[in-house]
């Protein structure tokens, strides 16, 4: 009887937890998504019309941070970030990543508030995405012309330059996770000819924070920035690597095994 009344408490315990978890996920996602669009309306787009873009990035990093204290506060939520010391300083580089959420973008703005991205160009026709992307100098491509194969060497100069990150996600779009889909071999010829170290990432972020979904998993957000790749590999050497440290390891980390798409 006593172990029937502990297994009993236990999955009150269980199922109360789960219910807090929903409703936590629901104040939060009520929150950023309200929030969201008016700090673009009322503090972005006005910020955008300055010379500098420096009080833009201010303001998305004001924001950015509100989030994470609202995902701490809200969602139980934590952001832990490992090998920070591998981030080259004062040269441009490439963040190789997956796109699983929304979190990637925002914890890398966090940690380097010069990053810069590439974004498909129907974002750059809505209003209040065209205005914080242009002045944020993020490159518009257009994927049905396969302009970002023909923009490689005109971005790997824009990063060499200005020494900047860039923020690539190596599978070209947001995919589901546990699922896999073919790498873009872009940044292999990005940095084929000139100085920019690639630094791969891996990350739990599917896991705690999923498009689409009004949950959001407790827990500990990881993002485990790897040592550059070498240079002078071939192709098939490189890509096998970028492979490794963005899906496997992001697997990993997730505690789960992919499939192909």
């Amino acid at each position: 009887m006593h172990n029937i009344i502990k297994d009993e408490f236990w999955l009150f315990e269980k199922h109360e937890s789960i219910c807090m978890s929903y409703l936590r996920s629901f104040i939060f996602n009520f929150i950023f998504w309200v929030l969201s669009p008016l700090w673009v309306l009322l503090v972005l787009v006005p910020v955008s019309f300055l010379k500098s873009p420096t009080p833009m990035r201010r303001c998305l990093l004001i924001w950015f941070n509100a989030v994470f204290f609202l995902l701490d506060k809200i969602s139980d939520i934590q952001i832990e970030e490992r090998g920070i010391e591998n981030l080259p300083k004062d040269k441009g580089f490439i963040l190789c990543c997956k796109h699983m959420s929304n979190l990637e973008a925002l914890i890398t703005y966090r940690r380097m508030p010069n990053l810069t991205a590439l974004a498909k160009i129907e974002l750059f026709r809505i209003f209040g995405f065209k205005q914080v992307l242009e002045k944020m100098e993020v490159i518009a491509i257009d994927r049905g012309k396969g302009e970002a194969k023909d923009k490689t060497p005109e971005i790997a100069r824009i990063l060499t330059e200005q020494k900047i990150p860039l923020l690539l996600f190596v599978e070209g779009t947001r995919i589901p996770v546990g699922k896999r889909k073919k790498l873009k071999s872009g940044v292999y010829y990005m940095q084929k000819d000139v100085d920019l170290p690639v630094i791969c990432v891996s990350m739990n972020t599917g896991v705690h924070w999923v498009k689409g979904s009004v949950f959001n998993k407790p827990g500990t957000v990881v993002l485990e920035y790897h040592p550059a790749i070498e240079r002078g590999l071939d192709k098939e050497e490189f890509m096998a690597r970028v492979k490794e440290n963005v899906v496997l390891h992001s697997e990993k980390l997730m505690g789960i095994e992919g499939s192909d798409e």
